[in-house]
């Protein structure tokens, strides 16, 4: 046309604007004609929660290694009471009170044996001619409870041997009852002789006249233990 400018100077028309595709309300898109596709890529998800703990495997704990015995000390000495490490008398001592708590008079009996020799698993004792009764005691089902009450003490299988000669525990150390004896007739004498030196009985006796016939020391009282069962007699 000849009133256009654009066309006059022969330049092509601009070409359509295309179609935008602007947000409304759902009234206004539903009035629009057009259709609009809308497609959503790269979604980012949200972080998952991080628990409150991580999950650990439990298993029972290991028991620690049982530590070896000390140098010197068999390893069976560990599952009874007895100590290798003191000394025979001493040993023996312990042993004897393993046995009374077994048998108060199978105890006794054994505290009036010489020990011949204390070995792992053996064990030997003589009496001596005056003692034969307390030999007599550990014979039969005597001698089998003193061997089991034995075995525990030292932790294995320990059998008792009774020699019958009295000869030969003539040269013996004396036996724990002896020297228990010993040890009371000892104590007697010094306080027999500390009693009559007394200055005070000394001067009562010089007023009032007379002597001193006998001097007996009692014995501390004992606590009482609890009570045992009456073992047969077993010299039937």
């Amino acid at each position: 046309m000849a009133g256009d400018g654009t066309a006059a100077r022969g330049e092509a028309p601009p070409p359509p604007e295309a179609p935008v595709a602007v947000a409304g309300s759902t009234s206004e898109r539903a009035a629009s004609p057009a259709q609009v596709t809308v497609r959503v890529t790269n979604v980012v998800r949200p972080p998952e929660p991080v628990p409150a703990f991580e999950p650990v495997a439990l298993s029972a704990p290991e028991e620690p290694d049982e530590e070896p015995p000390p140098a010197g000390v068999p390893a069976f000495a560990r599952s009874g009471k007895d100590d290798p490490t003191r000394s025979q008398s001493e040993r023996w001592r312990a042993a004897l009170e393993t046995v009374r708590e077994a048998s108060t008079r199978l105890g006794a009996s054994l505290s009036h044996a010489r020990v011949l020799w204390l070995r792992p698993g053996d064990i030997c004792v003589g009496y001596v001619k005056a003692s034969d009764f307390h030999r007599a005691q550990l014979s039969g089902a005597g001698k089998a409870t003193v061997e089991q009450a034995l075995s525990r003490h030292f932790g294995r299988p320990t059998a008792l041997t009774v020699d019958p000669r009295p000869e030969a525990a003539e040269s013996a150390p004396p036996s724990v009852a002896e020297q228990s004896q010993e040890q009371r007739a000892a104590r007697d004498r010094g306080a027999d002789q500390r009693v009559r030196a007394h200055p005070a009985l000394a001067s009562i006796l010089r007023v009032l006249g007379g002597e001193i016939e006998h001097i007996q020391v009692l014995e501390p009282e004992r606590p009482a233990g609890p009570e045992l069962p009456v073992e047969p007699d077993d010299r039937n």
